[in-house]
């Protein structure tokens, strides 16, 4: 760990390792999560910060917390704070002390079997706190950040694979994509060299069905994971080297990436595709305008790589699609080209270019009806579309010979 990282502005000023998160009105100072927990247990901290815990009842917390693992946490300094205090319920006894006794052991076991927990209770911490074996404790159900956490531990370790099963996978994804995924992950040095993450915060939409959950990784880098509910299991959609909140920007920056492009300006679209790029690591609109900017700048081979890394991180990306097919076809790959060209018209029947370019490659194999009929289309599709025209005039001088 760096000195420098340690010493940072933004570093806990109780622990000096986590990030200051949030501000303590008791002490006047930056915090971590962590530290607020253990002060704010005590029910001490001013009534005018939003982090101030006002107890419901015993096992149940009244409080902001940033996500679920700082609220468990939370609850599980108060369990503990509870089992070495009298309790009024037990008659003035202590619940540790009881818990090493047979009958105290069997009466707490009987009245946290009967007691109603909400779900966010862990019990299997309080089971093991007061030794109650007799204790029946269902499983915990891995939420969205429990599978963000056990993602970076795959990372850190290196299990590229594993971490890759964990993204959402459509069950016709063959295994070119998955490879590929599991390279563009060892791609990114901080991947490469993580060694630790500290949780930041979580949030989940109002239908339940997405959620984010904040990271710093080494100290230093922002880190967020966008998942998303398939059938019953959080799956990973995405992920971006920064705040949750650019999530919602990634829009406007390939707006402004198109826009540039559009004016051919392309220093500067390449000056901002470069700053989104290392952002927004699993978009394939990025991948997209960066295939264009090398369209527009006559490096074709570039130009099909990112088109073809676009249609990889979505195979539903049907311009990339077209474009990757565009360049093979031009560099004379032409049956690869008439393949994806298929493909494309499976999914969107009515592409007029998808159907010129493909026209125009059954015409030099003299597959003039077949090639007519295509033509024909595109043009219904895009009367004025001047490429399909000539290719169609094109056609029946041919045919006339």
């Amino acid at each position: 760990m760096s000195l420098l990282n340690i010493f940072s502005k933004n570093r806990c000023k109780i622990c000096k390792v986590n990030r200051g998160s949030r501000f303590c009105l008791r002490i006047g100072k930056d915090i971590c999560w962590l530290d607020c927990n253990k002060m704010r247990v005590d029910q001490k901290c001013p009534e005018e910060c939003d982090y101030t815990l006002k107890k419901a009842d015993d096992f149940n917390l009244k409080t902001k917390t940033d996500s679920l693992i700082e609220y468990q946490d939370l609850l599980k300094r108060q369990m503990n704070k509870w089992a070495h205090e009298p309790q009024q319920l037990f008659n003035g006894k202590i619940p540790a002390e009881m818990a090493k006794t047979e009958e105290g052991n069997k009466k707490l076991t009987t009245f946290f079997s009967d007691f109603k927990f909400n779900a966010m209770i862990p019990l299997s911490y309080l089971k093991e706190m007061l030794n109650l074996e007799n204790l029946d404790v269902k499983d915990e159900v891995k939420n969205y950040e429990h599978l963000a956490i056990e993602f970076l531990n795959l990372i850190i370790v290196q299990e590229w694979e594993k971490a890759v099963e964990m993204y959402y996978l459509p069950e016709n994804d063959n295994n070119s994509r998955k490879i590929f995924l599991q390279k563009r992950l060892q791609k990114y040095k901080t991947f490469r060299n993580l060694q630790d993450h500290e949780l930041i915060s979580s949030a989940m939409t109002k239908d339940k069905k997405q959620a984010l959950v904040h990271f710093e990784l080494n100290q230093k880098d922002n880190f967020t994971l966008r998942f998303q509910k398939v059938k019953n299991d959080w799956k990973i959609t995405a992920k971006i080297f920064a705040k949750p909140e650019y999530f919602n920007s990634e829009n406007e920056a390939t707006q402004q990436v198109a826009i540039l492009l559009s004016k051919n300006e392309l220093t500067q679209a390449f000056e901002l595709l470069q700053k989104f790029n290392t952002m927004y690591i699993d978009s394939a609109d990025f991948e997209y305008y960066f295939g264009l900017y090398y369209s527009f700048s006559k490096h074709v081979k570039k130009a099909k790589e990112h088109f073809r890394n676009a249609m990889l991180l979505d195979p539903e990306f049907i311009e990339a699609q077209y474009n990757y097919a565009y360049t093979l076809h031009a560099e004379g790959d032409i049956a690869v080209a008439k393949k994806l060209y298929y493909k494309i018209l499976n999914r969107v029947s009515d592409e007029p270019k998808t159907l010129n370019n493909l026209a125009s490659i059954l015409i030099d194999e003299q597959k003039y009806e077949e090639a007519e009929n295509l033509l024909n289309r595109s043009l219904e599709a895009k009367p004025d579309f001047k490429m399909a025209q000539d290719n169609l005039k094109r056609l029946k001088k041919l045919k006339k010979k």
